[in-house]
């Protein structure tokens, strides 16, 4: 009996925990990259981005409009938004490691350690759909109902 009650609880504070995680860590945005060698795409650095495919996505379309006011991002109809995290910072380019390098800084340490946490892209696709891409998960959100429907990337 307290050996299952105890299994209970911990089952119990762990959902707590997983439920209150964007409360208790919100999305901070570090930077945002407007690309001045690729038009309409865009690039934002975060940290304490959500855990779960829908938290992504979810963050995504609660953002847009702020993003859009306060970055001018993304820069078109037709856009490719990456969203990257912030790893351990921005560092110097280096040879025998894989990073993902900005080119419209002037600092020295202008990379990141390639996480890509969400990828909306919004080009080539039918105009009434939007793909978010998550790992190896595609999900197209068609934008007149709502609705979603996931496929392997």
């Amino acid at each position: 009996m307290k050996k299952s009650w105890f299994v209970y609880m911990a089952i119990a504070v762990v959902v707590v925990i997983f439920s209150l995680w964007e409360d208790i860590y919100p999305v901070k945005i570090i930077d945002v990259h407007r690309s001045t060698d690729r038009p309409g795409y865009d690039d934002i650095i975060v940290d304490h981005f959500p855990l779960t495919d829908r938290g992504r996505i979810n963050w995504w379309l609660s953002q847009r409009d702020m993003l859009k006011k306060k970055y001018n991002i993304p820069s078109g109809q037709e856009f490719v938004l990456t969203v990257w995290d912030v790893g351990e910072g921005y560092l110097r380019d280096s040879p025998r490691e894989d990073y993902f390098c900005f080119p419209d800084m002037t600092s020295e340490k202008n990379c990141i350690e390639k996480n890509k946490l969400l990828k909306v892209d919004a080009r080539y696709s039918d105009k009434n759909k939007v793909n978010f891409i998550i790992g190896g998960n595609k999900y197209i959100m068609d934008k007149k109902d709502g609705s979603m429907t996931k496929a392997r990337y």
